[in-house]
């Protein structure tokens, strides 16, 4: 594993995980809308289709920027969300009782790509436990973000 195979990696799994939520079999938005109903009465699809055209548009800045300490952070950044993501959907699945737009690529693409990834930048001496720890929360941070934003 190279860095240049993670950052291309990267934005395959995101459009498959979007294609999933979205297209094939979609559905995602009125899954979110059983899974939170409080917060997404007012569920804007907008909004959804802005963060996730971010997020692959922010996914492939790794591939430009190559093992530079940006371009791992912006990976990191990026796999970390997506990690989470995929812990989302899985904590929705067991909630409800019935699949998540999502689940399956987040379980089989970004938890391992995370996972792999991890462990190749830290073996590499690419990020530090500290970098890595405070990316973590900030992605931590940007669901708990996206979910208040949801409920406005």
């Amino acid at each position: 594993m190279t860095f240049s195979n993670l950052a291309l990696i990267l934005p395959a799994c995101v459009m498959l995980h979007v294609t999933e939520e979205f297209l094939f079999p979609g559905g995602f938005i009125e899954w979110y809308q059983e899974l939170v109903p409080s917060k997404t009465q007012g569920v804007r699809p907008g909004y959804l289709v802005w963060i996730n055209t971010l997020m692959i548009g922010v996914c492939v800045l790794p591939v430009a920027l190559g093992p530079t300490e940006r371009g791992v952070g912006v990976w990191y950044t990026v796999a970390a969300i997506a990690g989470i993501n995929a812990i989302f959907h899985i904590i929705g699945v067991f909630k409800l009782k019935k699949y998540s737009p999502g689940v399956v690529t987040g379980v089989l693409l970004y938890l391992p790509l995370f996972i792999i990834g991890t462990w190749y930048l830290f073996t590499s001496g690419s990020i530090s436990w500290i970098r890595a720890a405070v990316i973590l929360a900030l992605a931590i941070g940007y669901h708990i973000f996206s979910v208040i934003r949801q409920g406005k």
